[in-house]
């Protein structure tokens, strides 16, 4: 009931001022829309967007993704849209590479796709939105981690699915970063990353071993929604002096900041990153945009977005959009995310 409220509030508190169209300007339209894994309030919060998007455009729309986080059952549920043969595609990979060829077949039978959250290569989409260059989420990580630590000690990384893009890519950033010769990284010791899939027990039980093997360390990265509070509560019972920062709902990490494990976690607003993914996918179907370098397409109150080029080589448009939670400012987000 929590997240059902919360829900309800995103959509309340996110988006003001709203003018609804009388023609309803995407009526006819059906996007699929695929993510991760079914379940995932990060993601019941990015349906909240693309419903919020439809009541504003007309646009009908469907959801699913798989109980296990799988790249197969991700494969069905496209093959399923394809055989109802909707409009476009709105699809957050689990593995950019294992979704390019059945998002080709959508694509060779006129259905266009737009990948929101986490990219399938590029030539399996045609556009990405995200909520930030994935440089920016990175670094604002790491550096609040070293803050956290006080500039020196042993840090970690707990992911998601080791195949999972964005996840690789912010890590990449990362360790690109410690390797720089940056002074302010020159006494940070980097043990390594370990993979919690998205469970929270396996997450809780990787950050278990991580305090086994490294009795000095200082501070775990945790750039996935559902590994933060699992890995929060393992340093909160083994009762360890060790930080957390991240990409964390607030409301998982209230408890958690409140208490000190984490000084301040991070997260774009995942219903406006629906919200847009859906106005991009309207736009395609329109005609407005092609997924040219160039290009711009209004995102409702998001504002209106330019389409880029992609580090992969494809094309990319960012809300550019991340916020804090610390003890300051969590009271105000944990209705809300």
């Amino acid at each position: 009931m929590k997240k059902v409220v919360a829900l309800m509030l995103v959509l309340s508190l996110a988006f003001t001022g709203v003018a609804f169209s009388a023609d309803k300007p995407a009526k006819g339209i059906t996007i699929g829309v695929v993510y991760k894994q079914s379940g995932n309030p990060y993601f019941q919060a990015g349906v909240a967007g693309f419903q919020k998007a439809a009541d504003e455009l007309g646009f009908t729309f469907m959801h699913d993704g798989p109980d296990d986080g799988s790249s197969d059952g991700q494969i069905r549920i496209i093959e399923n849209y394809i055989a109802q043969g909707v409009d476009v595609l709105c699809v957050s990979a689990n593995d950019p590479a294992s979704l390019v060829d059945v998002c080709n077949e959508a694509r060779e039978a006129g259905i266009k796709v737009v990948t929101w959250d986490a990219p399938v290569d590029p030539e399996g989409r045609d556009l990405d939105v995200e909520p930030a260059s994935a440089k920016v989420i990175a670094l604002t990580q790491l550096d609040s981690m070293v803050k956290s630590i006080g500039g020196e000690g042993q840090i970690a990384i707990l992911s998601a699915m080791a195949t999972a893009p964005n996840q690789n890519l912010w890590i990449s950033f990362m360790e690109e970063a410690l390797k720089s010769g940056d002074p302010k990284y020159a006494k940070i010791d980097f043990v390594g990353v370990v993979y919690g899939d998205d469970e929270y027990t396996k997450s809780f039980n990787e950050t278990q071993a991580l305090l086994e093997k490294y009795p000095n360390l200082k501070g775990i990265i945790v750039p996935t929604t559902v590994g933060a509070p699992a890995v929060s509560k393992c340093i909160m019972d083994a009762k360890r002096n060790v930080k957390v920062t991240g990409l964390t709902l607030a409301s998982d990490m209230k408890e958690f900041i409140d208490k000190g494990i984490a000084d301040e976690t991070f997260l774009w607003n995942p219903t406006q990153l629906g919200y847009a993914a859906s106005y991009a996918a309207v736009a395609f179907v329109k005609g407005q945009i092609t997924g040219k370098e160039g290009e711009t397409f209004s995102a409702g109150e998001v504002g209106t977005l330019t389409i880029e080029k992609a580090a992969d080589g494809g094309t990319i448009s960012f809300l550019n959009k991340l916020n804090t939670f610390n003890k300051e400012t969590v009271d105000a987000w944990i209705n809300i995310l």
